[in-house]
């Protein structure tokens, strides 16, 4: 077996790990935090959740599978100028529609409560908690994906297991909280499942601090590779975003709507 093979086989083993351990926090502490918050909470929270998903697929599902597909192609043919401009462009992607769904979640959570969840009252308070995660989330997919491109998941591996500890103990903490702070209040439930939705918050914050501290330690040695590379082909920018766009559609299309 050659070197490249037994280091990628060891790099996604190391990342279904991480993804089994993180699908074990996350079945423990929502033990806990549904005692917490509540049956009422627990709904309200699965209400919010919902929503948030079908935001989420929209704005930023296939990014990180994207950018991971198109910057490996580029490094194996080492053009590492083009991989730095897909990450600049994949960036700026997500943090448009990231953005605009954050934005439209956030002030249309009101509205999104009287429509279509007429018998759950105070949904838009933990809508409101979780409509900046989206943006978060959807930079932490461009990260992630930059870093699978060059085969290496261990960032990813690392920052999931962060973000799912952050998010436990936050969730858990912050519904504590503001269940006992909002107790008389009529929405003392939702505010509960608002303490669960700061947690995925949080959590997210916290991994894609720790990769973009690793991008700024990376940046010097890609840097390098940039200056040395003689293979890339100059490309607009508007090309590159089609790219993206041809690249990311399918596989949300494929993920969620086909099957």
């Amino acid at each position: 077996m050659s070197e490249k093979k037994r280091n990628f086989l060891i790099h996604g083993s190391i990342l279904a790990m991480a993804g089994i351990l993180v699908r074990i926090i996350g079945m423990l502490y929502r033990i806990p935090l549904v005692n917490i918050i509540g049956s009422e909470g627990n709904g309200i929270y699965s209400a919010a959740y919902n929503v948030y998903n079908i935001m989420l697929v929209l704005s930023a599902y296939g990014l990180p599978m994207a950018v991971s597909k198109l910057v490996s192609a580029r490094f194996a043919q080492k053009q590492y100028k083009n991989a730095a401009q897909i990450f600049r462009c994949a960036l700026t992607t997500a943090i448009c529609t990231g953005g605009v769904a954050a934005l439209i979640l956030f002030f249309g959570a009101g509205f999104i409560e009287g429509v279509f969840y007429k018998g759950v009252s105070g949904i838009a308070i933990p809508l409101r908690i979780l409509a900046p995660t989206i943006f978060i989330v959807a930079i932490l997919g461009v990260m992630r994906g930059f870093y699978q491109g060059q085969e290496n998941m261990i960032p990813t591996a690392v920052s999931q297991l962060a973000e799912q500890i952050v998010n436990a103990a936050v969730s858990i903490i912050a519904g504590y909280i503001l269940v006992n702070t909002f107790k008389d209040s009529a929405n003392a439930s939702a505010y509960g499942a608002a303490g669960g939705t700061l947690g995925t918050a949080v959590g997210a914050l916290t991994a894609l601090v720790f990769l973009v501290i690793l991008y700024l330690i990376y940046r010097p040695t890609f840097i390098k590779k940039i200056k040395h590379d003689k293979r890339s082909k100059k490309k607009s920018d508007a090309d590159v975003y089609k790219l993206i766009a041809a690249t990311m559609i399918p596989i949300i299309l494929d993920r969620h709507f086909i099957r």
